[in-house]
C-alpha cells in the first residue's frame, strides 16, 4: 500500500532572482489518498463481525499505519473499528445514552444499577456509554462516562456538575467507578507496551479484564484467584510498570496498621477510614489506608475529601 509522504531533505528555498523562481529540497509523492481494504483486513473483519454492514469501502492509513472502518454491528448498534499497519488492535461499539440500560448485557446492567448511581446526566457531549474489545484482552469491557449535578450555594444557577467514570467488564465485574473524568478508551487504541510492562509483574493464571486511562496512566485490571487487582503503567516512566494493589478486609489490621490508622483519625477531625488496600512496587509491600471526608455519593464535590497514607507491610 503506497501511504502519503512528503520529505525534505533541506528547508525549502525561495529564491526570486532575474524573474527566476528557484524552488529546492522537497519532493512529494501523489496519490489517491484512500486505498480499497486490504484483503487481510477484511478477512479478520468479517469474521470477527459476521452480519456487520460497513459504512464505506475504503481505507485510509495515516503517517502512524492507523485506520478504521467504522460499521453498523449485527445488532444495528454503531462502532469502529481500529487497525494498525493491517492488524486489528481495538473495537468501540457506541450505545443510546437514553436507552442503554436496555442494550447492555444483562449482568452489566446489573453491575451499573448495583452502583447505587442516581440522577446521572449523560447531555454533555463529553458523556458516552461505550463497549471496548481489544487485542490481547479476553473480555469486553463498558465503559460509562456522566455527569451527576449536586446542589451547591456557591454555584451560579445553585448546581454543580461532577464527572463520573464507571468500568465493567462484560461478566459484571465493576472494574472502576470513581468521582472523575477519564480519558475514553478509543484515545488510547494500543496499550501494548502497557501491557507487556505489566505482564512480568502479573501473577501465574491471572486474567485481564480491561483497562482505563487515568491522568495518562494505564491502569489495567485483572483478577486473580477471584480478586480484582490494578496494576498501574506509568506514562512518565515510558509506560512502565509502577505498583500493583487490591483492596483488602479493612477490618483485619495488623497492629501497626490499626495505630496508623488511630493516629490519623485523633489528628484530622470528621474523617473516617473507609478502604484498606495492599500495595506493591519496586521497592516493597505496603498498606494502603483511605481516609475520606464528607459523603461521597450525596456531597458536592468541595465537600468530599479523601486521602490515603502508606505503611510498610510487615
Amino acid at each position: 500500500m503506497i501511504k502519503n509522504k512528503a520529505y525534505c531533505s533541506v528547508p525549502l528555498i525561495l529564491i526570486i532572482s532575474l524573474g527566476i523562481l528557484i524552488s529546492g529540497g522537497c519532493v512529494k509523492e501523489e496519490r489517491a489518498p484512500y486505498d480499497p481494504i486490504p484483503e487481510n483486513v477484511m478477512r479478520h473483519f468479517t469474521h470477527r463481525y459476521p452480519g456487520a454492514t460497513l459504512l464505506s469501502e475504503r481505507y485510509f492509513e495515516d503517517y502512524q499505519g492507523w485506520a478504521e472502518l467504522e460499521f453498523i454491528d449485527s445488532d444495528g448498534l454503531k462502532a469502529t473499528a481500529h487497525y494498525k499497519e493491517g492488524i486489528w488492535m481495538m473495537t468501540n461499539k457506541v450505545y443510546s445514552k437514553e436507552n442503554f440500560i436496555y442494550q447492555i448485557p444483562r449482568k452489566v446492567a446489573r453491575a451499573y444499577v448495583g452502583t447505587g448511581v442516581d440522577n446521572e446526566d449523560y447531555s454533555s457531549d463529553n458523556s458516552y456509554v461505550m463497549e471496548i474489545s481489544r487485542r490481547y484482552f479476553e473480555k469486553k469491557q463498558y465503559e460509562f462516562c456522566f455527569e451527576i449535578p449536586y446542589e451547591d450555594e456557591d454555584a451560579i444557577n445553585g448546581v454543580i456538575y461532577e464527572c463520573n467514570t464507571i468500568a465493567i467488564d462484560e461478566d459484571g465485574d465493576l472494574l472502576y467507578y470513581e468521582h472523575n473524568y477519564v480519558n475514553p478508551s478509543y484515545w488510547w487504541k494500543d496499550i501494548t507496551t502497557s501491557l507487556n510492562s505489566v505482564s512480568g509483574f502479573l501473577p501465574s493464571g491471572a486474567t485481564v479484564l480491561g483497562s482505563v486511562n487515568e491522568a495518562g496512566n494505564n491502569l489495567i485490571f485483572f483478577m486473580d484467584n477471584g480478586v480484582i487487582k490494578t496494576a498501574k503503567s506509568s506514562q512518565g516512566r515510558n509506560w512502565d510498570w509502577e505498583k500493583t494493589y487490591f483492596q483488602i478486609d479493612r477490618f483485619n489490621l495488623t497492629e501497626a496498621a490499626a495505630k496508623a490508622r488511630d493516629e490519623f483519625l485523633s489528628e484530622h477531625e470528621g474523617y473516617r477510614f473507609t478502604t484498606l488496600y495492599s500495595v506493591e512496587d519496586r521497592f516493597g509491600k505496603y498498606y494502603g489506608l483511605k481516609f475520606e471526608k464528607g459523603d461521597w455519593n450525596n456531597a458536592v464535590a468541595t465537600d468530599w475529601i479523601a486521602t490515603t497514607i502508606y505503611i510498610p507491610a510487615e
